[in-house]
């Protein structure tokens, strides 16, 4: 394991978690744009899947907090997130 400037050790396989609820949650929107009844429906969930992407890279897989607070986040998301897409507004 290795420590970051402030002692706090850190273990590398949070990082790894983090990628997996990821990807666990990338399925589900790309699920959702399977699904979807639009083009515009479809092209929101492939901006959301897209958009977590993007949040999940910039995260420093040696940044213990940072790590821990994405997995928090996306723990959340996934909690709530319906097997099938929610209903959009027209």
């Amino acid at each position: 394991m290795m420590s970051d400037i402030k002692g706090r050790v850190l273990n590398p396989m949070a990082y790894d978690a983090l990628l997996e609820l990821a990807t666990r949650i990338g399925g589900r929107y790309v699920s959702w744009v399977d699904q979807a009844p639009s083009e515009a429906a479809g092209r929101h969930w492939t901006y959301a899947h897209i958009e977590m992407q993007r949040q999940v890279r910039q995260v420093d897989p040696n940044d213990a907090e940072a790590v821990e607070a994405k997995r928090a986040e996306l723990r959340e998301l996934w909690a709530t997130m319906p097997a099938h897409a929610p209903v959009m507004a027209a």
